[in-house]
């Protein structure tokens, strides 16, 4: 399997310190997840390890959006829509997963596409705000 998170890249980065420290451990906890998806059958363990990653996805987005109402920033209520989207699909991929529906790849393309596609993209708008 060919993963599109080869490792951390700049372009990940908002400038903005919290958040970014925050991406880079969101980023490690997708490119363990997909190596144990990979490498183990043992569905209790992945279980566990899709939990982890969604009290971590919680976590991280309560603290994105505290930090955009504590700016100001107009978008907060746009992105927490789309903070819920993404919990929702996260959700659903791990209950196709664990019913045998889908491969670890295909939850492991959606968790690529949704990181790389929000942080560059939907993350950036609010970094562009809050850096000026």
């Amino acid at each position: 399997m060919q993963y599109r998170l080869q490792g951390w890249s700049k372009k990940y980065e908002l400038g903005i310190k919290e958040i970014d420290l925050q991406h880079q451990y969101f980023f490690k906890l997708i490119t363990r997840l997909a190596d144990e998806l990979k490498n183990s059958s043992d569905l209790p363990y992945q279980k566990s390890l899709f939990t982890e990653l969604g009290l971590y996805t919680h976590f991280h987005f309560v603290s994105e959006e505290n930090l955009m109402h504590r700016s100001g920033y107009s978008g907060l209520q746009e992105h927490k829509k789309l903070h819920n989207k993404l919990i929702d699909g996260l959700n659903k991929n791990k209950l196709l997963f664990e019913e045998g529906h889908i491969e670890a790849i295909q939850v492991i393309d959606f968790l690529e596409m949704w990181f790389i596609s929000h942080t560059v993209k939907e993350d950036r708008k609010f970094a562009e705000y809050i850096n000026g």
